[in-house]
């Protein structure tokens, strides 16, 4: 009986383990496109995925099939409509790109620096909206990056705010990203009580002195009082002091978020279409 049951039950878990090899391989092959690269051709691909050429050339055939990846007339590969159509389903994330933009707009022309907006995604900081300041930063990430938690100032308040198992995910085998700067590496002890602090403040301050950049960040909260995403201004080392004036700027900022994301929604007006036939 034992013996029938373990027989039955091989196959399943086979299979499982398959589709989860197959879902990797496409998320990777997904991955390749990127804001500087949005066509690749099939040897771009196979090379940035890691994958042969023959197993590429399949999962992509499928996606074309499919929509999610349209094939160019020069044989070139880029993202396809089905997948720009399903993102536009991402109703909270768009609701508060979209509610933020004016604060955005607004603390850029109020600093001439840099200013982004994210949200948590897995393990990492998903940039939902930027703005350029005026700044030529040495490091630059674009919309639709993913930036880890730790080593960053936006990071670290979406981590702060994070449930316990995401906290200890990440931190407890002590194995966090943490760049090669010449700065000594936080144990997790020390980022578990910067993280409290965080809470507590509701602002931190990334302002070591030997990184290329520093950044300041808050949390800004929905109607709920749930941490939806982070915002922060970011500066070149040593040109621009974070507080206090930034410090004022960036939660004032937040504050204006927040009463924008608890107000009621704004409604589409649309043209009288049918005004010709009345």
């Amino acid at each position: 009986m034992n013996k029938q049951n373990r027989s039955s039950t091989a196959p399943c878990a086979k299979t499982a383990s398959e589709k989860a090899g197959m879902i990797e391989r496409i998320f990777a092959i997904l991955d390749c496109f990127t804001t500087e690269d949005p066509q690749l051709n099939l040897t771009q691909i196979s090379n940035r995925c890691g994958l042969p050429i023959s197993t590429t050339s399949r999962i992509l055939s499928g996606l074309v099939a499919h929509g999610a990846v349209e094939r160019w007339r020069n044989g070139n590969y880029s993202i396809g409509m089905h997948l720009i159509n399903l993102a536009q389903t991402a109703q909270p994330m768009l609701s508060i790109q979209e509610t933020a933009s004016p604060c955005l707009d607004n603390l850029e022309r109020a600093t001439n620096l840099h200013v982004q907006l994210a949200t948590l995604q897995g393990t990492g900081a998903l940039i939902i909206d930027r703005r350029d300041g005026h700044q030529q930063l040495p490091l630059y990430y674009h919309v639709g990056d993913v930036l880890p938690l730790v080593p960053t100032a936006v990071g670290r308040v979406l981590l702060a705010f994070a449930s316990p198992a995401l906290k200890s995910k990440i931190l407890d085998n002590d194995d966090f990203v943490w760049p090669s700067y010449e700065v000594e590496r936080p144990s997790a002890k020390d980022i578990y009580a910067e993280l409290d602090k965080i809470e507590h403040n509701r602002i931190t301050f990334f302002d070591l002195t030997n990184i290329p950049v520093n950044s300041v960040a808050v949390p800004i909260f929905d109607r709920g009082m749930t941490v939806v995403a982070a915002i922060s201004i970011v500066v070149k080392t040593g040109t621009v002091p974070l507080a206090p004036k930034l410090a004022t700027l960036i939660k004032a900022t937040a504050m204006d978020i927040q009463r924008r994301l608890a107000g009621p929604k704004s409604k589409r007006i649309l043209p009288p279409w049918d005004a010709g036939d009345q």
